[in-house]
């Protein structure tokens, strides 16, 4: 099952492969493409799904606050922050270590007319692996 945000083929989000920890945590393959910039990874952990859904959610109803994707012992996340006149920023952070350390941050900023959709995918995956 997918969760895909795309506002242009050059800015999107997507989200597979979901598994899920017996403590609660999960894993995900995960790919941004934003602007001339893209990441892919096979394994993009994090704490809590069904948090991050709430978060989104309560962010689309109110068009204030945050929602983040991360995993408690590690830098790298994806978030979303309520801007002004019902604009979302997306952010993420990535790290790549090794005998170079790599780093990427990127963002962009969307309409919340995109988010019901993204959450509506978020609540499918929830049902079909943490139910």
């Amino acid at each position: 099952m997918d969760v895909e945000l795309s506002i242009q083929p050059n800015k999107k989000i997507r989200l597979w492969s979901f598994q899920n920890n017996m403590d609660g945590t999960g894993s995900c393959f995960l790919s941004i493409q934003s602007g001339r910039f893209s990441y892919s990874t096979t394994e993009f952990c994090f704490d809590s799904l069904q948090l991050f859904t709430d978060q989104v959610k309560f962010l689309y109803q109110s068009l204030s606050g945050t929602a983040e994707l991360s995993y408690h012992y590690e830098r790298e996340f994806i978030k979303f922050e309520a801007k002004s006149m019902g604009h979302i920023e997306f952010s993420g952070e990535f790290i790549e270590y090794g005998e170079i350390q790599q780093e990427l941050n990127c963002g962009f900023i969307l309409d919340q007319s995109y988010l019901p959709n993204f959450i509506e995918q978020l609540e499918c995956v929830l049902q079909a692996k943490y139910s």
